[in-house]
């Protein structure tokens, strides 16, 4: 039994499994294969803690994870033979199941090294969709919110995954939680809603998925997903450019639109009229840096022309107009303006008296 590195990994998954010893038990058990002077010798035993690794898909404890993320770890400085078995066993690690609330956070958490985890490229952003794909536990979905969030923010490639790990997020959205009676744990709703509302507009990346889904929430009789939806349109336009709205302006604003004007609720029309004027500091941002003039004319016109009748009834067409649209900058107000007076003055209801 003392040559464990040339033993089939297979062997000792089963009997890892079985509850014969621990993984710890089997690091400490592979010895001088993990500390030979010999470059081959130590990547032939940490390829076997890998392989076993990825054939265990019990629980590790808190403890074994930080553990084997530090041994991992230092392996990443060792000699470049053994690399290939140290992103093996780290993506075996990313992989596992988050049913005891810490592998995965712990192994971005712990991990003193980002640059190396990032060099795993999205093969890690895979093993994280794996791992949490259809979890409910609310505890674990805030978690997995708030690994989702150092990915999208912090450089992590997402590769050919992008649609993938929106998609595993996305599926909570809007977030529908009621916490339990004498829940010990304390996660409320809006917890969730704010975590889950910093992955999805961390990145332009995910504007093709996201505002679509944006349009057909906002359809919801369920007021709390109407504001929810407002509120995330309103922070992604805030970090998005032009050219991540353009396709979905006239969608954007048939919903915003109907919100604003058709809504009994003070809280959705005035979640509304922030995407509104949002929506329109984005397009008038882009008009100073870019030739992207176009998506900010599309947009007014689609304001202007929808709302003649909303201006009667408030009463004057410029303090509607201004609050819509209050993000654009000054000549774009005097476009606007311009434009108004002049579509108003063609229009069978003429300017409001």
């Amino acid at each position: 039994m003392h040559k464990y590195s040339e033993m089939p990994f297979i062997f000792f998954a089963l009997e890892l499994k079985a509850g014969q010893f621990t993984i710890l038990q089997l690091v400490e058990a592979l010895g001088l294969h993990l500390t030979s002077s010999q470059p081959q010798t130590r990547g032939r035993g940490v390829q076997l803690l890998s392989n076993v690794l990825q054939e265990c898909y019990g629980d590790l404890t808190e403890r074994e994870v930080k553990v084997l993320i530090v041994f991992y770890e230092n392996r990443l400085k060792d000699h470049y033979v053994i690399t290939p078995h140290v992103i093996q066993g780290l993506k075996a690690l990313v992989s596992l199941k988050l049913s005891n609330l810490c592998h995965v956070v712990t192994l971005i958490d712990y991990f003193s090294h980002p640059t190396e985890l990032k060099g795993l490229g999205a093969d890690f952003v895979f093993g994280f969709v794996q791992s949490v794909d259809g979890e409910r536990d609310p505890r674990n979905l805030l978690l997995a919110f708030h690994i989702a969030r150092k990915i999208v923010h912090e450089g992590y490639d997402l590769g050919k995954f992008t649609e993938e790990l929106f998609e595993v997020t996305s599926c909570y959205f809007p977030i529908d939680f009621s916490p339990p009676a004498n829940d010990p744990h304390g996660i409320t709703q809006e917890e969730l809603v704010l975590a889950l509302r910093v992955v999805l507009t961390g990145t332009p990346r995910f504007a093709e998925f996201l505002l679509p889904l944006i349009i057909e929430k906002l359809d919801s009789d369920v007021q709390s997903a109407k504001l929810d939806s407002l509120q995330t349109l309103t922070a992604c336009a805030s970090v998005y450019e032009h050219k991540d709205l353009a396709q979905f302006l006239p969608g954007l604003w048939a919903s915003l639109r109907r919100e604003v004007f058709q809504t009994a609720s003070e809280r959705v029309e005035s979640a509304g009229l922030a995407a509104v004027g949002t929506l329109t500091a984005c397009l008038s941002r882009s008009v100073l840096n870019s030739d992207s003039e176009d998506s900010l004319n599309v947009f007014l016109e689609l304001v202007l022309k929808g709302t003649t009748s909303n201006f009667v009834v408030l009463g004057t067409s410029g303090v509607c107009l201004l609050s819509l649209c209050r993000g654009v900058w000054g000549q774009s107000i005097q476009e606007m303006c311009e434009k108004s007076l002049t579509w108003q003055s063609h229009s069978p209801q003429g300017l409001p008296q």
